[in-house]
């Protein structure tokens, strides 16, 4: 079982309805890792220059509503898990650099997809592209319409044999077992593997699954793990799949199929168009 985490969960906060629902998945992740729980309010809505500095607007309104926006969420966060404990802190940087910097003590940083103000020009864009890049923690994308529903449905997770899919089964097993759900493991493929004959596909994939997951059963005998495989288009194939589960879990870079790339193509389309919680992760936290 998954011990007790000394890190907090971060959550970036900006007043609006899609970050409270990002508060209120966050605040659960939390509990069940009983870890403290991390408000971000960022008041800048200036501009990142990565080694150029920020470009930052404030105001006395800023440091009000940031001040409002991070009070409403920490009511929301105590409501969602009572005796959770709840810091919060309104700073001037931009939100990437805010979360980047909190990231590195994190266990787990957790955004909205949808927001006001600098979080909502950019949340899919710039800031959780540019976190899930280079993610120093696992990094949770929390959709707009997600309202904590179907906690009994499995964890997914996506493996193609790369060193970030790896991650991403240790932590997608961990949720599970903190859940107490199943989880769901799945290898697609559109094309055979180089050297691999189209008819040695399925093969091929299944002993890849079951290298990946060689010990997992042992250490986590409370989850009851499925898997599958699938020749099917992988971005697509995973938002199908996602339909029956409360989490999806993938590497965000790497060298496989579905995490190649700065940003591999299928995460990023999952990215996009998940309606359900994504936890993107990079080969070591």
């Amino acid at each position: 079982m998954p011990s007790p985490s000394a890190r907090p969960v971060v959550v970036g906060v900006d007043g609006s309805e899609s970050a409270l629902t990002a508060v209120r998945w966050a605040a659960r992740a939390a509990h069940l890792r009983s870890a403290s729980l991390h408000l971000v309010h960022a008041m800048s809505s200036g501009w990142d220059l990565g080694r150029g500095g920020v470009v930052a607007l404030q105001s006395p309104a800023m440091h009000k509503q940031g001040q409002a926006a991070l009070s409403v969420a920490t009511s929301v966060a105590v409501e969602s898990a009572p005796g959770l404990a709840v810091h919060s802190d309104l700073v001037s940087p931009s939100p990437l650099s805010a979360l980047r910097r909190r990231a590195r003590e994190a266990e787990l940083l957790v955004v909205g997809t949808r927001g006001l103000g600098a979080f909502e020009r950019a949340l899919l864009g710039s800031v959780s592209r540019a976190l899930a890049r280079h993610p120093v923690c696992p990094l949770a994308v929390v959709p707009a319409a997600n309202h904590l529903a179907g906690t009994h449905l499995p964890v997914l997770v996506g493996i193609d044999g790369s060193p970030a899919s790896g991650r991403a089964l240790e932590i997608a097993i961990e949720e599970a077992s903190r859940r107490r759900v199943g989880l769901e493991a799945i290898y697609i493929w559109s094309e055979p593997e180089p050297g691999i004959q189209h008819a040695h596909m399925p093969e091929h994939a299944r002993q890849m699954l079951s290298q990946a997951l060689t010990g997992y059963r042992e250490k986590y005998p409370e989850v009851a793990i499925t898997t599958h495989v699938a020749e099917d288009d992988p971005a697509q194939r995973l938002l199908e799949e996602s339909r029956r589960a409360q989490l999806i879990v993938l590497g965000s870079h790497g060298r496989g199929r579905l995490t190649g790339h700065v940003l591999g193509s299928v995460s990023r389309a999952v990215l996009y168009a998940t309606q359900i919680p994504l936890i993107l992760v990079g080969r070591r936290i």
